[in-house]
């Protein structure tokens, strides 16, 4: 037996529910791709700015070595060649004033420090005489205790035997000239107590036998000698392969720092040192330690990166994200929109098929009936007025459609002409009497005199329709539906009262807005098709005045009108051909 299943209507897709929350599920899954892949697009972009920072900290290592193997190059060829080279080599006779070999060394030592430009950086140049203890300064820029302290220095340092001559015999052109072989120990650094940046330089020279002839020394100054050698560095070695900078100056590429150990900066030439890509380094342990801080300049980094160095893309991927969600709640509004728009049309055309079916279902069956010749005159004649009556209802209602369409598409237009307001509003009362009727409902007119104003008689009788339309629709049955005119100041006010529960002061403006409905009614099924009272205020607007809605004297609501007033009928002497019209128009 074969079981036949029913056609698939895709009915679920329809289901409320389900329509509510799939344009949030496609906007919270399109955030989700956005932001999966502005963080995919913002890691690959801080890992390749990585590698080009690690790149630029590789440069900066490498010329910090450099530059550190150059210092300690150029001190140790420049002091300890000027300091071994001034021993005089001459035989020094034993008890020899210590001021003339100081002397001797002096003259021996200023050319070498003349090569290496930092004369000013020497000073103190001193000579100690091993036997008997005499120390010879020149130049001398220390205190007494500076220079007892030197003393000390020097004589804890050297243990050497008393000194010793020994002659050797030199034949060169028949004279005999006795000479000392002469030896010097390594260079010894000592910082002078209290003052890391001047620094004590000293060696002992030594004959062939290992005897001390003489200690020699001068005192540096550390800082100002450091700024001369790396001065002559930067401007005759580069620090980077010229094929990398492109034969820039080092000062262009780098931005370098030097400075003690305590802090006290020696060297610091132009540019900004970057923090990321900056290098921290120590050099010199033999001749006082220094601290140098190299990098490669911002502003050079994309010259020596091929692509130069990324830029952040974080503010583009964070504007990007903020764009999608923006358009993504744009859609989703839109979207909610079209949905809302669609359940009005289906609630629209639901409400005007209610409406219209009514006065067709009367007007067939009386028309049948009087078709079938069976009726008498008085229920022919009653026949006739109801056909009338529900016509009269049919074109109040295509009106109002037509005249809500041409105001969605901002065609709508009033032809205004001065006019007897109460007039218009009696003649429109009169027609709708029998509807009311119909309903259950009396139309009682109340109308002053004076109330004139420019109106558009077929435009104000529309807006009276509406307003004892939805008066009679929403008041209880047996009610009692008044309706006054009145001159109030510069104004003509039509006032429509009902005595149905009225409307709360928090939904009177919603009320005007097309397919808007109090949820108390919509709970009650009443009929309708929601553009009533939003052609009141556009008409109303367009002949300059105002709608409104407020507690009726005795309970439910007040619909009021309101338009600017005209000053007398006298001035208008074509008014009655006007009201002429009206009552033709209605007829």
């Amino acid at each position: 037996m074969r079981t036949r299943l029913p056609p698939y209507t895709g009915r679920h897709w329809k289901e409320p529910g389900f329509s509510r929350s799939l344009p949030l599920a496609v906007l919270v899954l399109t955030l989700a791709l956005s932001g999966v892949l502005a963080y995919q697009a913002q890691d690959a972009a801080r890992s390749h700015r990585a590698a080009s920072e690690n790149t630029l900290r590789d440069y900066g290592a490498f010329a910090s070595w450099e530059l550190g193997r150059r210092i300690e190059e150029s001190a140790r060829q420049t002091l300890s060649g000027a300091l071994t080279r001034g021993i005089p080599s001459q035989l020094t006779p034993v008890g020899k004033d210590a001021e003339a070999a100081v002397s001797d060394y002096l003259r021996w030592t200023g050319p070498a420090m003349e090569r290496c430009r930092c004369p000013g950086a020497t000073h103190d140049f001193f000579y100690l005489n091993v036997s008997d203890g005499r120390l010879a300064v020149r130049e001398s820029r220390l205190t007494p205790a500076d220079r007892e302290w030197i003393r000390e220095q020097v004589s804890a340092r050297r243990s050497a035997p008393a000194p010793r001559a020994r002659e050797v015999r030199i034949r060169g052109g028949g004279s005999r000239v006795v000479r000392r072989i002469v030896e010097t120990q390594p260079v010894a650094w000592v910082s002078l107590p209290g003052r890391p940046s001047k620094s004590l330089l000293y060696t002992t020279a030594t004959d062939e036998d290992g005897v001390t002839s003489g200690v020699y020394g001068l005192v540096l100054d550390l800082p100002e000698f450091t700024r001369s050698v790396i001065g002559g560095i930067l401007a005759e070695t580069p620090l980077l392969p010229p094929t990398l900078t492109h034969g820039a100056p080092n000062e262009a590429v780098l931005a370098i720092a030097v400075s003690s150990l305590s802090g006290e900066p020696i060297f610091r030439s132009r540019g900004v040192l970057n923090p990321t890509t900056m290098v921290v380094d120590t050099v010199g342990g033999d001749f006082g330690r220094l601290v140098i801080r190299v990098g490669v300049r911002p502003e050079m980094a994309d010259g020596l990166l091929i692509g130069g160095l990324p830029r952040s893309r974080l503010p583009l991927l964070l504007g990007v994200l903020c764009l999608t969600l923006v358009l993504g709640v744009v859609a989703l509004v839109q979207l909610r929109r079209q949905q809302e728009l669609a359940r009005m049309r289906s609630g629209f055309v639901s409400g005007v098929s209610h409406e219209l079916r009514t006065p067709l279902a009367q007007i067939r069956l009386f028309a049948d009936l009087l078709d079938s010749g069976r009726l008498r005159e008085p229920e022919r004649a009653r026949s006739v007025r109801i056909i009338s009556d529900e016509a009269r209802r049919l074109s109040y209602l295509v009106e109002n459609v037509l005249r809500f369409a041409r105001s969605e598409q901002g065609a709508g237009q009033v032809a205004p002409a001065p006019a007897d307001v109460a007039e218009v509003v009696r003649e429109t009362v009169e027609s709708f009497a029998p509807l009311a009727a119909a309903r259950g409902a009396a139309l009682e007119l109340t109308a002053g005199a004076g109330a004139y104003a420019s109106v558009d008689p077929d435009a104000m009788r529309q807006v009276l329709l509406n307003l004892l339309d939805n008066a009679v629709k929403y008041g209880p049955d047996g009610q009692r539906v008044r309706i006054g005119v009145e001159r109030r100041d510069a104004q003509v006010r039509i006032m429509v009262d009902d005595e149905g529960p009225g409307i709360p002061e928090a939904d009177r403006e919603q009320v005007w807005h097309s397919f808007k409905r109090l949820s108390r009614e919509a709970e009650a099924a009443t009929g309708g098709s929601g553009i009533g009272l939003a052609v009141v205020r556009d008409l109303v607007a367009m002949h300059g005045g105002a709608a409104s809605v407020e507690d009726a004297p005795g309970g439910g609501a007040r619909f009021v009108v309101s338009l600017p007033a005209l000053p007398a009928a006298a001035e208008y002497e074509d008014a009655p051909a006007r009201l002429e019209a009206v009552r033709g128009g209605a007829a």
